[in-house]
Order: structure tokens, then C-alpha cells, then sequence
């Protein structure tokens, strides 16, 4: 029986670190990760399993692990402490070492804050700074990827207002901004590219780690130092209700004045210059209600009238006065079907009939579409033109 040739032996040199990496592909990953592990909150625990540091993306990542000695409260490093990051591939190596105060597990660098700090996702930190007249301000300050909190890079100076002040009221929210800008400064005189925004609610990240958006907000212009850029949602709602308001009463205001006027002539239906031209029969010896405009006058106390429109019929309209409103005006005419007649020109060799109206009253627009006075009517449900009306 053939034998099978034998592999050539090689003897391989042993790289130190593969054991350890063998190992630990072996364990089970809760044993692997649980020391000095990120937890979902950002929070890096210390290798001691006994107080956390909120470390900043690169230095959260697995790759660093977290020696910490010092002041912990809840859990967290507060107090004067030294945070040691150890890279984990290269024998534990110090990274980089954060030494003095720790607030709610965040390293302050020296740096001076007035209340509580909360890191948030995405290398930002919601500073409490005090407050000023009418708010507390706020800063929304970020860090490197792998260092600590740099309190004067903000990302916006946050103002939450008290209740002295009216955030719809422009005037008070410019004055409040203006005031978080000089508060900046005191504390940060190099401060650039700032923006500063006013807060309606706490400033907590929600379901997807973002910060709410600002109610008002602004930028700084560099070379004025003055506000630019700004915008006030809570304002802008509040001239959208005031303008709604203001338009519900003309509308309202237009449908009195609409039927006041057909009631006071006894209107019986409003219709068009069409309609009466197709059947002046329906409404004969009736007063009705219509929008005309001058054509030109045929004698002192008649006209030829037609619609808004520059094409259509026209109509006869007597008794009225050399003052009626010329072609430029638009205007609502009660008055009283008569029969087809000749034109009242003077001329006894113009045979051609024109429904004649009876002047009964008159009101000049103040738009050129009569808006003003039928701006109300929306639908078919409040007015069918030609079809009998009740002013209500």
C-alpha cells in the first residue's frame, strides 16, 4: 500500500500576542468586555469595575480600556481624581491621562463651571453656568474625539427663559440674547462663531441622542458683534394667529356688510352679467344683486355696464348720475330687472336690445375683485349665484 507523503514540518515563531488573542476569542464576550468596558450611556467603567468616566467617542471605543483613582459619587467620578486611558493592543500602554476635578464623571480640565454638567452624544456637554436676568444660561460646549471638555468651544449659548419672559415677544428674546452673548464673553473673551439660541424645554437628548431644537435662535456677526441671522419660531406662531385673527374678522366684517346691503334693497338673488343677459325673465321686475364695471356712458342718467371681465354681454343700466365710477373701479350694484330695450343712445338707427337694470343703489370696491365684499363666501354654500338669497 502507497504511503502518503508527510507534510514538511515548519517550525513558526510564536508572536506573544496571539495567545492572548486566542484566549479571548475563546471566552465568552461578557468576560472579555467586562472590565473597563462603554456602557450604552457613553460611560467608560474604571478596570476596578468601581466608578465611571464619560469618555469622549475615540477613547470609548474597546479599544481603551480606564484606570481611575479618586473621589466617585453614584457611581461616577466626581471630586478630585486620575483618570489613566490604557490602549489595550499595546501592552496596556497610557494614552493619555486625565488628572484633577471630575463632575459627574466628566473631567473639567481646571475648567470652571457653576452647576451640573451632562454629556451628551456626539462629543457635547450641557454646561450650567448660572444665570442671568430673566434665564439660565447654559452652554453646549464639545471636545476633541480623544481629549477632555473644552468649556469655551460652544456649540450654541443655550438660554432657558423664566416666566418674566414672553418668548413670542422679539424685542425681549433679542435683549435676553444679547445679555447670554456678554455672559459668554465674561467667561470665554475669544469665543468666535457663536450662536446663541433660546430653549422652550430641557435640554435632554431624545430618542435619537439630539438636543431639542431652540424655539429663537441666532449667530453673531463677527465684525458688528451684533445679532444676525435670526429667527423666532414662538414669534412667527404668534403673527400667524394674529393674522388669522385680523382675517376672520374682515371675513366676518365683509359677510355683515354683504348682508346688510341685500337685505336693506331686498336683494332677491345675486347674479351674474351672463346670467341676466341668457334670461332677464326670471328675475324681471325683481331687485337682484351683481359686480359690474363701467363700459361707457350712452346719456346723463344711463350707461352701458358688463362684467370684471374686458369680454361678455353688456347690460343698460339706468338711472344713475355722470358721477357713477369709471371703467378703472369695480362695483356692487343692486337694481331692478327691466325688460330689453334699444339703446338709450340717441341713436334711432341702432336697433340692437340690451337688458335694461334700474339703478337702485351702488357701492364702489375697494378691490378690483370685489373681495372686500365677497372674500367671505368660500364655497357654494354660502352663495350660488343666480339662485334665490336670504341675507342672514
Amino acid at each position: 500500500m502507497a504511503r502518503h507523503p508527510r507534510w514538511p514540518f515548519t517550525r513558526i515563531a510564536m508572536n506573544p500576542i496571539i495567545p492572548c488573542l486566542v484566549t479571548a476569542l475563546l471566552l465568552p464576550a461578557s468576560s472579555v468586555l467586562a472590565k473597563g468596558r462603554s456602557d450604552a450611556t457613553g460611560y467608560t467603567e474604571d478596570i476596578d469595575g468601581r466608578c465611571q468616566v464619560w469618555a469622549p467617542s475615540m477613547l470609548g471605543q474597546y479599544d481603551y480600556a480606564l484606570r481611575y483613582r479618586g473621589g466617585c459619587k453614584d457611581g461616577r467620578a466626581d471630586g478630585k481624581g486620575k483618570a489613566e486611558w490604557l490602549y489595550r493592543y499595546a501592552e496596556m500602554k497610557v494614552k493619555a491621562t486625565w488628572e484633577g476635578d471630575f463632575r459627574n464623571g466628566v473631567f473639567l480640565d481646571g475648567q470652571k463651571i457653576k452647576g451640573r454638567v451632562e454629556p451628551v452624544p456626539g462629543d457635547k456637554y450641557v454646561v450650567e453656568m448660572g444665570s442671568i436676568k430673566g434665564a439660565d444660561l447654559l452652554f453646549i460646549s464639545r471636545s476633541p474625539q480623544d481629549g477632555p471638555m473644552e468649556l469655551c468651544k460652544v456649540e450654541q449659548i443655550a438660554l432657558l427663559p423664566g416666566a418674566t419672559v414672553t418668548v413670542a415677544d422679539d424685542e425681549q428674546v433679542r435683549r435676553l440674547m444679547d445679555e447670554g452673548i456678554r455672559a459668554y464673553r465674561n467667561v470665554c473673551p475669544n469665543g468666535r462663531n457663536l450662536s446663541v439660541g433660546v430653549f422652550t424645554e430641557a435640554l435632554k437628548p431624545g430618542a435619537h441622542g439630539r438636543l431639542p431644537n431652540p424655539t429663537a435662535r441666532a449667530r453673531v456677526d463677527e465684525e458688528s458683534g451684533k445679532l444676525a441671522y435670526y429667527s423666532n419660531d414662538a414669534a412667527a406662531k404668534a403673527q400667524r394667529e394674529r393674522e388669522q385673527v385680523e382675517y376672520s374678522r374682515k371675513q366676518e366684517a365683509s359677510r355683515q356688510q354683504f348682508n346688510a346691503f341685500s337685505k336693506q334693497h331686498g336683494i332677491a338673488a345675486w347674479v351674474t352679467v351672463q346670467q341676466l343677459d341668457e334670461n332677464p325673465f326670471r328675475w324681471e321686475g325683481r331687485t337682484v344683486g351683481l359686480v359690474v364695471r363701467l363700459e361707457r356712458m350712452l346719456a346723463r342718467d344711463t350707461a352701458l355696464i358688463g362684467s370684471l371681465r374686458n369680454w361678455g354681454p353688456s347690460l343698460q343700466l339706468k338711472g344713475i348720475t355722470p358721477d357713477f365710477p369709471d371703467s378703472r373701479s369695480s362695483v356692487v350694484l343692486a337694481a331692478r330687472v327691466g325688460k330689453r330695450e334699444r339703446l338709450n343712445d340717441g341713436n334711432d338707427n341702432n336697433t340692437a336690445q340690451y337688458v335694461t337694470l334700474n339703478h337702485v343703489d351702488s357701492r364702489l370696491c375697494e378691490r378690483s375683485s370685489c373681495g372686500d365684499w365677497f372674500s367671505w363666501a368660500r364655497g357654494e354654500q354660502d352663495l350660488i349665484w343666480g339662485e334665490p338669497f336670504t341675507a342672514r
